[in-house]
């Protein structure tokens, strides 16, 4: 039974990073109604691809944590989280210093995790009801 429901999990967070992609994909093409295209499409990629990777760290922090106890598993997970957000701020702060990259790009490609966890989430309540 544990297989099927790792299975279940895994194809779950293949879902959410395809939705993450295709969604910096749907931003980028806002990116050709721009005069900044390139910076634009730059920002979204640099964010995009940091968001997925920020998704698998979490991902392995609490798979690591699980076999941990619980005195260690919660601090473990707390200097995790701090580290996230630690380098959450310098990929936003790159992105702010250094010209190529457009920051509102960069944050769209920050949040399409979050987008595509919400959209999969409503379209799983669609299906539901149906």
């Amino acid at each position: 039974m544990k297989k099927v429901m790792k299975t279940t999990n895994i194809a779950l967070e293949t879902k959410i990073m395809i939705g993450a992609a295709l969604i910096c994909l749907i931003f980028s093409l806002f990116g050709f109604f721009l005069t900044d295209t390139i910076g634009f499409i730059l920002g979204v990629l640099l964010g995009g691809v940091y968001s997925i990777i920020n998704f698998k760290i979490i991902q392995f922090t609490l798979e690591k944590a699980m076999k941990m106890p619980p005195s260690k598993s919660q601090k473990y997970v707390q200097t995790r989280y701090f580290l996230r957000y630690l380098f959450t701020g310098v990929v936003i702060y790159l992105a702010i210093i250094i010209p190529i990259f457009n920051i509102i790009g960069v944050i769209l490609g920050l949040v399409a995790i979050k987008f595509s966890v919400l959209l999969l989430k409503a379209f799983k309540k669609v299906s539901v009801k149906k």
